[in-house]
């Protein structure tokens, strides 16, 4: 019996067993411990932020003012949204590990290019000393008269044009096969096919 572990592609890995003799019930339920054990392993990629640890590009200066963020920022995981959504199903032969989440592929894959943004508006609160307005005055010889003045508290709305933007962000991804497992998962199938065969009477006493 022998465990063959594939990488597919950046947005999902796969651990196919190539030959099994137990029953199709024993063999999902062997996929199932390589797929829980293998979701572990992708976690602990992301808590190091990458695989060997501290292998992915750090945010830039940019970003860690732009999101408020310590220098100290676990990449990949902020409200644990993209970590909690890697999953495993099992598919015939193999556990395929891999994510949902449509904006994962260009954190995983990494991009490089340009973004269109469409033109929006906001609102701010503004306070009087943060902001001054020219006014229209009649002034005491009752002649018209241009004046700026501080403008009263309350809420403006800020208007952006449409513009493009080039974006770029290094790959960061997390669904890779870390040194240590394939050794794990080979005795993952060692132990699982002992203790089937002990169960069937054909271990050693």
């Amino acid at each position: 019996m022998s465990a063959v572990v594939v990488k597919s592609d950046a947005s999902n890995v796969t651990v196919s067993l190539r030959q099994f003799s137990l029953s199709l019930g024993a063999k999902e339920q062997l996929l199932r411990i390589i797929g829980l054990g293998q979701l572990k392993s992708v976690r602990q990629t992301f808590r190091d932020s990458g695989s060997p640890a501290g292998s992915w590009a750090p945010l830039s200066p940019v970003s860690l003012r732009w999101r408020k963020y310590s220098a100290g920022h676990k990449l990949m995981i902020n409200k644990g949204l993209l970590l909690n959504s890697v999953t495993f199903a099992v598919q015939g032969n193999s556990v395929v590990i891999g994510t949902a989440l449509r904006y994962a592929e260009p954190l995983f894959n990494g991009f490089d290019g340009t973004q269109s943004v469409r033109p929006y508006s906001y609102t701010r609160r503004q306070r009087s000393r943060d902001r001054f307005e020219k006014q229209q005055i009649t002034n005491k010889l009752g002649r018209h008269q241009t004046v700026t003045r501080k403008a009263a508290s309350g809420v403006a709305t800020v208007n952006v044009r449409g513009f493009s933007r080039h974006i770029h962000i290094p790959a960061r991804n997390p669904l890779v096969f870390r040194p240590e497992d394939p050794a794990r998962i080979q005795e993952e199938v060692e132990i699982y096919v002992a203790k089937a065969a002990k169960a069937s009477g054909l271990g050693v006493k």
